[in-house]
């Protein structure tokens, strides 16, 4: 798609999942700058989901918490 879009190069790529990074570059579109996720565009109760994708090794520049500090991340309720 981003080919067909005439996309050659992305300036500032937001995006912590490597594969898509993987994906785009390998097929050829420059990244100029990576950028993780902005913490302050990261609702609460999305912790869970990003702490979890940080564990499992997505790009950013912080470290990941272990598996103590994973098991007291709180997501949303059921209720």
């Amino acid at each position: 798609m981003l080919h067909w879009l005439g996309v050659r190069r992305i300036h500032r790529l937001v995006s912590m999942s490597n594969d898509k990074y993987d994906a785009i570059t390998g097929s050829g579109i420059e990244v100029g700058e990576r950028v993780k996720i902005p913490d302050a565009l990261i609702p609460a109760d999305a912790r869970v989901e990003i702490e979890a994708k940080l564990a499992a090794g997505y790009f950013t520049d912080q470290l990941a918490l272990d598996a103590e500090g994973l098991a007291r991340v709180q997501g949303r309720g059921l209720d």
